[in-house]
């Protein structure tokens, strides 16, 4: 394009140049001075037209270009077709405006894929990431940050504390140096938020732990160490002052010496029941306690553990009243579960009111076969109802050492059932009482181990 506008002001040049040496003759020879001018006015019409329509065929070129530009940058995938002959400038032009538009495009597809990978790798992350500008505006906010503020929308440009209002959300975003802080949000009663500085930007980066489990399980292990000292520094000392007291001389009158001998054999029985449960939650946790499911019929098991609390049920006058349906099964071991229904009927009857009555049923349920057992106690607390299968804990802990308890049996119970692919849990038995409940698979086959 460019060459044929040079081509073009070239004849120009070369018709001027003529129009010039007609114009120089006619000066030398006045009769022909009038034609002369003449010729000079006709080529001085034709030079401008030829201007203009250069100037015309140039403006159109470049509009086109104009245009192809435009279509470019709304499209990167696009392309300006070359419009010239080789080593035309137009020409060269659009060859470089298509290189810089392969080279945006690339651009564009590489911010595109790590974009894409950014994304799924905090959507994949258990911790909560938020991303948010100077102005404390949403540029980032991944699905688990979304579960622990109780969002379900994507809040993208929004400001952040249309979401969440804690103040020490914000402290950490204001302040100048990264740090840390636990406070609670919408949807977690306690988590963990570290702040940093995006890089290359202003605004900042939080990431979002849940700790409410951690920190419970740090409460529970503190709990069980101050437990467990106490349950064993109660019967220790109580052999250790027993056995001083008769070597000081006591073991001379019989009368003293009977009940201090008395009292070191039940505390070192209560030693041994402490530290064999410790053992079998040990075993428990450890995954070394052997489990062999098979299918059980459960009325069989229950009377067979019925056995093991008649003595306990007669002296406290408690009726024991059994309705389960024949041929019901669950898959279980057979021992593991003869163990969960002993403790289970035998805290009926033990925390029961004398004189009163535990009932053990079982049915089908839709997902398996529920065991329940009833009492007309005085219940347990709300407060309490959620932690009587920690170590140790005790509703009443008064009573709960009075009947003999470890504080460890219902622990193992869990434990247990847990083990077996089932839920345990506890209800409140109105008006009085409460209902230890199991769920267990139902058995398709007596007798098949698996």
């Amino acid at each position: 394009m460019i060459q044929r506008v040079r081509l073009r002001l070239l004849g120009l040049a070369l018709l001027v140049s003529i129009l010039a040496g007609a114009l120089a003759t006619a000066v030398m020879r006045p009769q022909l001075a009038s034609d002369a001018l003449s010729i000079a006015a006709v080529a001085f019409a034709v030079s401008i037209f030829i201007g203009w329509v250069v100037a015309v065929t140039l403006r159109g070129a470049i509009r086109r270009v104009a245009r192809s530009m435009r279509d470019v940058v709304r499209d990167p995938s696009r392309r300006i077709a070359p419009d010239g002959a080789t080593g035309d400038e137009l020409r060269e032009l659009t060859e470089w405006i298509n290189f810089l538009a392969d080279d945006a495009d690339k651009s564009h597809r590489a911010l595109a894929r790590e974009r894409m990978l950014l994304a799924a790798v905090a959507d994949g992350s258990t911790q909560g990431v938020i991303a948010v500008d100077s102005e404390h505006r949403i540029e980032l906010l991944n699905d688990a940050a979304r579960k622990m503020l109780g969002v379900t929308s994507s809040p993208v440009g929004e400001p952040l504390i249309d979401f969440v209002r804690v103040p020490e959300l914000f402290d950490l975003l204001d302040s100048d140096v990264a740090a840390t802080a636990e406070v609670s949000l919408p949807n977690t009663p306690r988590a963990l938020i570290r702040t940093a500085r995006k890089w290359g930007g202003d605004g900042r980066v939080l990431l979002l732990e849940d700790v409410t489990t951690m920190r419970r399980l740090e409460t529970v292990r503190r709990d069980f160490v101050a437990n467990v000292s106490h349950e064993l520094r109660t019967p220790v000392a109580v052999i250790r002052a027993n056995a001083e007291t008769l070597m000081a001389g006591a073991k001379d009158d019989p009368a003293i010496a009977g009940r201090l001998i008395d009292g070191l054999h039940r505390n070192a029985e209560r030693l041994a029941r402490i530290l064999a449960d410790l053992l079998d939650l040990s075993r428990l946790d450890a995954g070394q306690y052997r489990l062999e499911l098979a299918g059980v019929a459960v009325r069989p098991v229950i009377e067979q553990s019925l056995s093991a609390v008649e003595p306990q049920a007669a002296q406290r006058n408690v009726t024991v009243r059994v309705d389960i349906p024949e041929g019901l099964a669950v898959r279980a071991d057979p021992k593991a579960l003869d163990h969960i229904l002993v403790n289970l009927i035998d805290n009926g009857v033990k925390y029961g009111r004398p004189d009163g009555n535990v009932w053990v049923e079982a049915r089908l349920a839709s997902d398996g076969v529920r065991i329940e057992v009833r009492d007309d106690g005085p219940g347990i607390a709300d407060q309490h109802r959620t932690r009587v299968f920690e170590r140790f804990y005790r509703a009443d802990p008064s009573r709960s050492r009075e009947a003999g308890g470890t504080g460890l049996g219902l622990s193992i119970v869990k434990h247990l059932v847990e083990s077996m692919d089932g839920e345990v849990g506890v209800e409140p038995n109105l008006p009085h009482g409460s209902i230890f409940w199991l769920r267990l698979p139902r058995a398709s086959n007596m007798g098949t181990s698996s």
